[in-house]
């Protein structure tokens, strides 16, 4: 593939011509230096992707620079020019990992040719780098995906990162208003969630080596930053004192910063190459969108219990209502209705008038809406359920439903077991409240002709129980799709889920509906 940067170092301008002069015919990119320390000025600038060099040169030979070279640009190839081909010379070019050699003098094919080799093997053996480079992203993603606490997680991706790439530091710095969401959005503080220094070195030392600066620097500038000492100082610009070769990556999210992945060398020759580069930010992306997923599900949750928390105070406001009507009705309206009809039987049995068959009909009339102005009370607050308990409640509302139930369905009522024990007064009416919702779901909108509910208490006593109720009917059912439009179902899920309940709604067209709700009871005491 033409289109590459071959960087060409020859002290003899003749060679330098020629061998431009062929690699520009076949298409390659070329750039040429007459000494060593020119090449390496020019090397600070671009990135070639080849260096072409003769070896015996006058102030900086071809191995020194290559070696040097190496150190800028990890993934730099090299084909060495020379006229004097000793074995020594091979054997040091091929340590230092140079792809090819030409004798001079050479033709422009066989340039080409050495070149065209140098890549392709270059090529090949960066793709089986990479992919060894990038095998270890399979463990970080099981990582991920198995969840956890986040310094456990973060832990185990900080030594797997020590491991593949052989590094003597690293660190993974998370914002303080991340891990604290009730802090301040913008608050200052990085900490260090996670951190592993080899322990032949000191380099790294809190007190020498300003991690959480290189950290926040990166996170600043929104980009990878690498750092390494000076050859000629033992300090990067900024002040910072660096053991060697330093990569700090950013964990971001669209825009916003949320921590760094600081990973570092203690020798200088060791820098971080354009694979173990690309690992690295693809850990720190994959970092960044785990924190970022477990920030929005935390407030997520936190608006849930909010909300149900809310949704448990209307409820309960609602009920202390009907609490109170239910009272007033009983103490005040019907007592008044009870002795109206009292006085008109006594009057009826006393005198005897003409017209005493209009007074028996007004007679029955009121006995009918004492019989409606009872059951109201009843559904506002069940008398059962205060007195006696869930079970009990249920076993009356299912009688009363029975006698006067416009669907004509046949509901029957099981205890398996024991009797299940009073709740606290809360959860015995939001599980009433639900299981009613699935009752007269079951009868009017099922148009169920059996409906069966089941009640069961299981786990020894003196432990903590499970209390299950299933409510099954033999009604038209209805398509999973249309679930999230039933909104009775979506409602009974809710006054369960108030009573710290679960409830799982199953159904299919012509198979019925079958409800089953689940509640932990409590140990007592």
């Amino acid at each position: 593939m033409a289109g590459e940067l071959i960087l060409i170092v020859d002290d003899e301008e003749l060679i330098r011509r020629q061998a431009e002069a062929a690699l520009k015919r076949t298409g390659y990119k070329t750039a040429t230096a007459g000494t060593g320390y020119e090449a390496l000025a020019i090397l600070e600038r671009t990135s070639p992707d080849l260096l072409l060099s003769d070896i015996r040169m006058p102030d900086l030979d071809g191995l020194q620079l290559f070696g040097r070279a190496r150190i800028l640009r990890p993934d730099l190839l090299g084909v060495f020019m020379t006229a004097h081909g000793s074995i020594d010379n091979v054997v040091k070019s091929m340590q230092l990992g140079v792809s090819g050699f030409l004798l001079k003098p050479f033709t422009g094919s066989e340039l080409e040719r050495a070149i065209q080799d140098a890549l392709e093997r270059g090529r090949s053996g960066q793709e089986t780098a990479r992919v060894r480079l990038l095998a270890p992203l399979f463990e970080a993603h099981r990582f991920f995906a198995s969840g956890g606490d986040v310094q456990a997680l973060c832990q185990s991706l900080v030594e797997l990162i020590i491991r593949e790439t052989r590094s003597d530091y690293c660190a993974l710095f998370v914002s303080e208003n991340v891990l604290n969401p009730a802090s301040p959005e913008g608050s200052a503080g990085l900490r260090a969630v996670a951190s592993y220094t080899s322990p032949d070195t000191q380099a790294f030392a809190p007190r020498i080596f300003p991690a959480s600066r290189l950290a926040a620097r990166s996170m600043e500038q929104a980009r990878t930053v690498t750092l390494r000492r000076s050859t000629n100082a033992e300090q990067v610009q900024g002040g910072e004192n660096l053991p060697g070769a330093v990569i700090s990556i950013p964990l971001t999210s669209g825009k916003r910063a949320l921590g760094a992945l600081l990973v570092g060398r203690t020798v200088v020759e060791r820098q971080f190459s354009a694979g173990e580069r690309e690992m690295l930010e693809i850990v720190a992306a994959q970092t960044a969108t785990h924190l970022e997923n477990q920030r929005l599900q935390a407030n997520l949750a936190e608006r849930d219990e909010r909300l149900r928390l809310f949704a448990g105070r209307f409820v309960s406001s609602q009920e202390e209502e009907k609490r109170h009507l239910a009272e007033e009705i009983q103490s005040e309206l019907l007592p008044e209705l009870t002795a109206s009809r009292q006085k008109i039987q006594a009057y009826i049995q006393k005198v005897r008038p003409a017209s005493a068959q209009d007074l028996l009909q007004t007679e029955e009339r009121l006995q009918g809406l004492i019989n409606s102005v009872k059951k109201m009370t009843g559904e506002l607050r069940p008398v059962y359920l205060d007195e006696y308990g869930l079970s009990a409640a249920l076993r009356q509302y299912v009688r009363d439903l029975q006698e006067d139930n416009k669907s004509k369905c046949t509901i029957s009522y099981t205890v398996e077991g024991e009797e299940p024990p009073r709740l606290e007064s809360a959860v015995e009416i939001a599980l009433f409240r639900a299981i009613q919702d699935a009752l007269v779901n079951a009868c009017r909108q099922d148009q169920a002709a059996t409906v069966n509910l089941v009640v069961r208490v299981s786990g020894p006593r003196n432990k903590p129980q499970q209390l299950a109720i299933e409510i099954t009917d033999n009604g038209k059912g209805f398509e999973p799709q249309q679930y999230a439009s039933q909104l009775g179902l979506l409602t009974m899920q809710e006054r369960a889920r108030l009573a710290g309940a679960t409830c799982e709604i199953t159904g299919a067209p012509g198979q019925g509906t079958r409800v089953t709700m689940t509640y932990q009871i409590p140990q007592p005491g």
